[in-house]
């Protein structure tokens, strides 16, 4: 089974993208609202302290929570796109369920040489779902003689854990036991794992959306309104799954200008 990574981290993927011609990037900006102007036939953007961003022909939307009251949990506003002015999109797009999950890092002072695979999915533990040996993926810079190792938690776990904290950042103290418990159930295995070097916890509570919204599109096409809406979320839970949907959506609006994907 061939498994595709960005190199040498998964974050090049959109750092080589941001460098192609004619890209214009901009950090520490979050869109605010969104807003389609009938009359021009394009979209006018506002950052979420009210600055204008301007006016654009089409809209590309990644984030799943665009449109859900979750948005004004966290900014005391509205989400960026008003459902009002698509109500056929709400049920689709207001609220997408998700399936949690934590992450953690460790870094041993020597290979595991009691584990002769580079990853492995767990079929009956209450708390891990698999191991993945980091330091196998191309381009990573490991330090001579040390490996890297990251274990996912299972859904239910963490959704246990999460309901137990509220959703608030987590602390330390509650990232270092889960860490401690995903750890020891990672030793359980009996393949003789030793102390790490570093051991880190990292909450991702929007890990896996648990539906898809694409159907076979693999994206939310609006034509009328010049709006793609692309994620994992509308194909598959995973990269490849937001890859396809992102070329999906780019395929689109290529057609609106009459010029080939080439996708």
């Amino acid at each position: 089974m061939k498994k595709y990574v960005g190199v040498p981290g998964m974050n090049s993927i959109c750092k080589s993208l941001c460098q192609e011609d004619g890209v214009v990037s901009k950090f520490g900006v979050t869109i605010g609202k969104m807003d389609w102007l009938q009359d021009r036939s394009s979209w006018s953007l506002a950052s979420l302290d009210g600055k204008d961003l301007g006016s654009f022909d089409f809209v590309v939307a990644t984030d799943k929570n665009i449109a859900s009251q979750k948005v004004s949990g966290l900014t005391g506003k509205p989400p960026p796109l008003d459902l009002s002015v698509f109500p056929h999109l709400s049920a689709m797009i207001q609220d997408i369920p998700v399936r949690p999950c934590f992450a953690l890092m460790l870094a041993f002072s020597e290979p595991l040489a009691m584990v002769p695979v580079q990853g492995f999915s767990f079929y009956n533990s209450d708390s891990l779902s698999w191991a993945f040996c980091d330091s196998s993926k191309p381009g990573r810079h490991v330090p001579p003689n040390s490996q890297s190792w990251v274990l996912r938690s299972t859904t239910e776990y963490a959704s246990k854990v999460i309901d137990s904290m509220g959703p608030r950042k987590p602390s330390a103290d509650a990232l270092a036991k889960v860490a401690e418990e995903l750890f020891r159930e990672f030793q359980a295995t009996g393949l003789n794992i030793p102390q790490p070097i570093f051991m880190k916890a990292h909450r991702w509570g929007g890990a896996f959306p648990a539906i898809s919204i694409g159907g076979d599109d693999k994206c939310v096409w609006e034509k009328n309104m010049k709006l793609a809406i692309c994620g994992d979320f509308c194909a598959s839970p995973s990269v490849e799954g937001a890859v396809l949907s992102g070329m999906s959506g780019a395929s689109k609006i290529l057609g609106c200008l009459n010029l080939p994907s080439g996708l």
